[in-house]
């Protein structure tokens, strides 16, 4: 580490200086000799590499995903001034009055960053393909259709008008193609991470495994119902959904697919793994009866050759792939194809892009993005 963050580190995050962690493996790696001289590149003098974050709520700019550890110092430096005038513990306190001056020092250090990059930026923000680039690149069909949108000020998603009814964009594209003789689930992400959690159960929690750890968390379906629930303890790696996972257990995860997950039998295989793979799937958020049905369903319309390659893609690096997949399955007898739709003004979120992305390269499944203009 380096001695120009030792002040800030030793006072601040004392307890992430003994250890730290190889992000592709997930592997913990002790610190032995502490804080050193000219460690880092801006100590060098050589250029700052940028390592911008992904783009989640909350933290959808710029500035946010470039500058995050600058806004974490500065906001825990601001916030630590304030506990030394209170006289409390910076790294305890969690009162209401604590709360609001974490809020506050958080605001002060966006806008302090801000000021920052317009007068001397630190990191040159890197080009990210736009959607019309990944549009073009992948050759996606663009599916244009027209609508009346109107406010609803009770609501904040998108309303457009079917005959006399007010409705989101996805029931709108629903509604469209159910009117060109098609079937349609409503998707997202959810329903493949159930058939990740009950086909790959098995071997993410092999107890062969040596790097088999347990993780505690609050019952997810007690959570969903407002109730305090019971603690579940779940067997998984600690390097699971890494990269590194699958390249350290290349040899169990195809011994699994060859051995156990037959694309012929997974609608049984579905039924027979569904209560043993529960631990797995409520860790997953995989748990609810709705997202299990449209798994069952999805066995049902792909091919299982099709479902068994999106297992594999999810398994080579979970936690980068599990976001972005389309909102909708369309599919009439032996034709189908994913859809993501947009209205008028909604863009392509960095996830979608990246599964557009990968779908091209990768999985090839059949997609189009359906946009929805304003009837004029």
């Amino acid at each position: 580490m380096c001695s120009c963050e030792e002040q800030f580190g030793t006072h601040y995050l004392p307890h992430q200086l003994r250890e730290s962690y190889c992000a592709d493996t997930n592997s913990h790696v002790a610190v032995t000799i502490g804080f050193q001289r000219d460690v880092c590149r801006e100590c060098r003098g050589l250029p700052i590499h940028s390592f911008p974050v992904a783009e989640i709520h909350g933290r959808t700019t710029k500035i946010k995903r470039y500058y995050w550890r600058e806004l974490l110092k500065r906001e825990l430096e601001l916030y630590g001034e304030w506990a030394a005038v209170h006289g409390v513990n910076p790294l305890i306190a969690s009162d209401d009055a604590a709360n609001a001056a974490r809020q506050s020092a958080a605001e002060q250090a966006l806008q302090e960053v801000k000021r920052l990059h317009e007068t001397n930026p630190k990191y040159t923000f890197i080009p990210e393909p736009s959607q019309a680039d990944i549009i073009s690149e992948c050759d996606v069909e663009v599916v244009s259709l027209q609508a009346m949108y109107v406010s609803d000020p009770a609501n904040r998603r998108v309303r457009l008008m079917w005959q006399d009814q007010a409705i989101n964009v996805e029931d709108f594209a629903q509604l469209h193609f159910r009117n060109e003789g098609y079937d349609s689930i409503a998707l997202e992400s959810i329903p493949f991470h159930v058939l990740f959690g009950i086909f790959m159960w098995p071997v993410i929690q092999d107890p062969d495994d040596e790097r088999l750890e347990v993780c505690c968390f609050g019952d997810r379906q007690a959570y969903n119902d407002g109730e305090a629930g019971e603690i579940i303890r779940c067997h998984k790696p600690d390097d699971f959904g890494k990269p590194g996972y699958a390249k350290r257990r290349k040899e169990a995860i195809e011994e699994h697919f060859f051995e156990s997950v037959d694309a012929d039998n997974l609608e049984w295989l579905f039924e027979y793994w569904l209560e043993p793979s529960e631990k797995l799937r409520q860790y997953l958020w995989a748990h609810r009866a709705a997202d299990i049905e449209k798994a069952q369903r999805l066995i049902r319309i792909l091919p299982g050759e099709v479902l068994i390659a999106i297992l594999r893609y999810l398994v080579d690096s979970y936690w980068e792939r599990y976001l972005g997949w389309p909102d909708l399955l369309i599919f009439r007898d032996d034709d189908y194809f994913f859809a993501e739709v947009k209205s008028s003004k909604d863009k392509l979120s960095i996830e979608q892009k990246r599964w557009i992305s990968d779908n091209h390269k990768a999985l090839k499944l059949p997609f189009k993005l359906v946009k929805i203009h304003k009837l004029r």
